[in-house]
């Protein structure tokens, strides 16, 4: 079948199923092309139930013929849209309110009518001012942190560690877009202050669309600090809102995750001893003016300057499971918080502070109780200017505590973790946080900042279908529907995968995989003895996506459209390009393998921040920071040269550097193929040329050197053999993401017997099992090569697995667990991931072979723990500088 043609249209929907009742700051998407449908000229419009909707488009990715493979979209403030939404090749309509962006004497102003936002192009602040019909509704937008010179330790008496604040200051401004239906500001810049070197490099994008009053703004910042002595206490955005209503006028809200609202007057006249009656009660309530003193009653007017005034308000998520709202009068420090002014389980990160009349500012924070500890502050509302920070760290909880959990390694052998040369280390790692600030002229209704709630809990996001999607054949285009009715084999497969989905989705909530380090992620193993993930063994910890977790995921999103999905893969991917990358430093473009501390080990790897697997990200949602990692990823080139893999257990390599063909040069040969199909600068496509042609070389192809290791110039992007075929295995090389009969060769003999290796190498080796990861290659050989034998053998590997096939979820309770839980015995998300991804190419590669039944034996412990070894016992060897045979017992995915 061939590939969806332009002229047809691009049917799309939303990701939760209906249209969001607003849609505040905008949203963005991308839709693939087949090569030769668009290019930068084709206009692009969208429609919802036959009405043209405003449309953005430019270019993410280009064919080699220079058309468009994907676009990204932006989708304004003003939209009225309907669940179903269409692309076609027309005009698109414009904006009734467009934005429009222009820049003069240090300031660059976008506007989208009646609504303004003024940006400072040097020094601090950030934002100058928010207006809205002329009149100034927010200024003075900074960037904070609070810096820590030692880590929090309550219990220990004596001096106690200084604080002290920073402010980002601005070193660059970039226009990226600039309308008709989103503008897009970027800024760079540090932190300074506090007699501190400047540091925490930033990346803010501001968004404004057509249509709206909100400025969407998306931190990234990379930690650069010293992690004995640079403890972030909080981190966040403050900005002022005028305030002109008079105090009783005056309104603060919070919103729940359950779209519940808090809402309370600066000076409240309810639950008085005299009665304020239902004519003054009932519109303060509701947010809306009072009338004038002289129509109230006497026994209260005259009495309302006694009334306290409560100015400083305080919202604190500080665990995922618990938040809590507190209160303070005007006396301000010399008075004290009242503290059960409100709580709840999980709020929306969402507050508001303004006039009945005047108007003021609705703001918000992303992923709040998820990204706990967060907090929300409002100060002096009694007075002519609230300050309203939006912490994204809460100064509330514990300092950032960057270093290692023990100062000693534990060894590979037990704990799996290879720590040390280098140490623990989170120089250069980052995170984002994203936030947005509204103006209103009025208090909103209840119900309006209730919806705000609920968008910026699930942002609004635009898909096509699985059935589009797979049309295209994305990503490598061997995935397929599910079709269970297709065979017995096929049936049992998809159940199976759909539970596994269903229970890591719902993992995440029961294991509280939390937090503003940890969100995103999930654990590597469990520990079948205490009922629980190896939380603190070593390289059994957090995932850190070792095995492709990211793309299982994407892949299962598309295949089946489910909005669960989609969100935990967005979470993932956020925190994967983030947390467990280095940006900048001596490890920069290299993430690093899973631990107790995501940033603690010691194998610092291009494979774990390959931009390869972050292309589905990207592609689907147009968003620019993940753009910007993508980039940082392209200086593994040359770190890796300083901390190539295998430099613990090989001699040095005569090249300038040494990789292994998979998983290190094809990490950096996907980085280069994101950038050249996102630039179509062909320097990126003649690295790869270079390195197919190399490969193809080789006696050995992919089965080349020590665990495919070869030597690496970065400066020419050259390998080279540097010896040592067969005498280690070669199961990670393509397991982590070639030209042509090499790559053929691979997938075809990975899984061959000894004979057909001898016979086509000459000399035959241990390919280092993990047969049943590998049944995809061998499936995709007998596609290239019409091998019926092939196909029916990656049926046989792939039936014939236990590891990665387990028995369904069950429960635990009373005193062997402190809550009751639901589990999967023995469950390993490098399992999980890999062995899914397989089943879904074999499915797609070969239906036709499918046996009539699938009864697989079921995974009875843990026998996956050798996937990244560099080889069995049997054949554990190193060579030495000396020519001398040693010994050695290494685990590959971590030298």
């Amino acid at each position: 079948m061939g590939k969806p043609r332009a002229v047809d249209g691009v049917d799309l929907k939303w990701v939760d199923g209906s249209a969001p009742p607003q849609i505040p700051f905008g949203t963005s998407f991308g839709v693939p092309w087949a090569q030769g449908e668009v290019d930068k000229t084709t206009p692009i419009a969208l429609e919802t139930a036959g009405i043209s909707v405003p449309l953005q488009t430019w270019p993410l990715a280009y064919w080699p013929d220079g058309s468009l493979k994907w676009t990204g979209h932006a989708l304004s403030g003003e939209s009225a849209l309907g669940d179903t939404l269409r692309l076609t090749t027309d005009t698109p309509k414009e904006p009734s309110n467009p934005v429009s962006v222009s820049q003069s004497d240090g300031l660059i102003a976008v506007s989208t009518g009646s609504f303004t936002v003024n940006f400072n192009t040097s020094g601090s602040p950030l934002i100058k001012s928010l207006t809205l019909d002329g009149a100034v509704k927010a200024e003075s937008g900074s960037l904070v942190v609070y810096l820590q010179n030692a880590p929090d330790e309550p219990e220990i008496l004596g001096d106690k560690p200084s604080v002290n604040g920073m402010t980002g200051t601005i070193s660059s401004v970039t226009v990226e877009q600039e309308g008709p239906v989103r503008a897009v500001i970027k800024v760079e810049g540090k932190y300074a202050g506090a007699e501190h070197d400047d540091f925490l490099p930033f990346i803010v994008r501001f968004y404004v669309s057509a249509g709206a009053t909100t400025v969407r703004i998306v931190h990234f910042f990379i930690y650069d600090g010293d992690q004995t002595k640079d403890f972030i206490k909080a981190l966040g955005l403050s900005i002022n809102v005028p305030l002109t209503d008079e105090l009783q006028d005056r309104h603060v809200r919070f919103v729940s995750s359950e779209g519940g609202v808090w809402g309370e007057a600066v000076r409240t006249v309810s639950g008085l001893r005299r009665d304020a009656t239902a004519a003054v009660l009932v519109p303060q309530f509701e947010g809306q003016a009072t009338p004038a003193l002289s129509a109230w009653p006497s026994t209260v007017s005259a009495g309302i300057d006694d009334l306290p005034v409560w100015s400083d308000f305080t919202l604190d998520q500080l665990s995922p499971a618990h938040y809590a709202i507190k209160k303070r009068s005007a006396g301000g420090r010399a008075a004290s918080f009242i503290d059960h002014a409100g709580f709840g389980d999980k709020a929306a990160g969402v507050g508001y502070i303004g006039g009945a009349t005047g108007g003021g500012a609705l703001f918000g924070l992303r992923d709040f109780w998820q990204g706990a500890p967060r907090g929300l502050d409002i100060r002096n509302a009694g007075q002519d200017s609230a300050t309203v920070t939006l912490w994204a760290y809460s100064p509330r909880a514990p300092a950032m505590d960057m270093r290692h959990y023990d100062t000693v390694a534990h060894g590979l052998d037990l704990t799996y973790e290879d720590v040390g040369n280098p140490d623990p280390d989170p120089t250069g790692i980052g995170r984002s946080y994203e936030a947005v600030l509204q103006v209103v002229a009025a208090t909103p209704a209840r119900e309006d900042i209730s919806e705000f709630g609920t968008v910026l809990s699930n942002p609004p996001q635009v898909v096509a279908s699985p059935e589009f999607y797979v049309s295209h054949r994305l990503f490598g285009g061997r995935w397929a529907l599910p079709d269970p009715s297709s065979s017995a084999a096929a049936a049992d497969i998809e159940d199976r995968k759909s539970w596994l989905l269903d229970f890591y989705v719902q993992e995440v909530e029961q294991r509280q995989f939390y937090g503003f380090w940890n969100y995103g992620d999930v654990m590597h193993t469990y520990d079948q003895t205490r009922h629980t993930w190896r939380y603190d063994v070593g390289g059994y910890a957090w995932d850190n996506g070792e095995l492709a977790t990211d793309l299982w995921l994407w892949m299962s999103f598309l295949r089946t459209g489910r909005a669960d999905v989609f969100r935990i893969a967005y979470a993932m991917t956020r925190h994967l390009s983030e947390v467990d990358f280095h940006h900048t430093g001596t490890f920069a473009g290299l993430g690093s393998r899973h631990n107790v501390s995501h940033w603690g080990d010691g194998a610092k790897e291009a494979r774990v921040a390959t931009s390869t697997l972050k292309r589905p990200f990207y592609y689907l949602t147009a968003d620019e920071l993940i753009g910007d990692i993508m980039d940082f990823s392209l200086q593994a080139d040359t770190s890796i040269v300083t901390w190539e893999p295998l430099r613990k257990i090989l001699a040095p390599p005569k090249a300038p550097g040494r990789v292994r063909i998979g998983p290190d040069w094809t990490t950096l040969a996907g980085n280069w193929f994101v950038k050249w199909e996102r630039t179509n600068d062909s320097k990126w496509l003649d690295r790869i040329k270079t390195g197919m042609h190399d490969i193809g070389a080789m006696q050995y192809g992919l089965f080349t050197g020590y665990t495919a290791a070869v030597g690496w110039d970065p400066a020419t992007a050259h390998l080279t053999d540097e010896g040592l075929t067969g005498t280690a295995t070669y199961h990670l090389t393509m397991v982590f993401g070639a030209f042509d009969a090499a790559w053929v060769d691979f997938c075809r003999y990975y899984n061959a017997s000894s004979a057909d290796k001898q016979a086509k190498y000459g000399i035959t080796f241990n390919s280092g099992g993990f047969a049943n990861w590998y049944a995809k290659l061998e499936a995709y050989a007998g596609e290239r090569l019409n091998n019926d034998a092939l196909k029916t053998s990656a049926w046989t590997n792939l039936k014939s697995a236990t590891t990665g096939v387990w028995a369904p979820v069950a429960q635990v309770g009373g005193t062997d667990v402190l809550n009751p839980i639901n589990e999967i015995p023995n469950v390993a998300t490098n399992d999980a991931g890999q062995y899914s991804l397989t089943e879904y190419a074999v499915l797609a590669i070969a239906p036709d072979f499918a046996p009539a039944a699938n009864v697989v034996e079921v995974e009875k412990k843990e026998t996956w723990d050798t996937s990244t070894l560099a080889s069995t016992k049997a054949e554990s060897k190193l060579v030495t500088k000396e020519g001398k045979v040693k010994l050695w017992r290494k685990w590959f995915c971590m030298s």
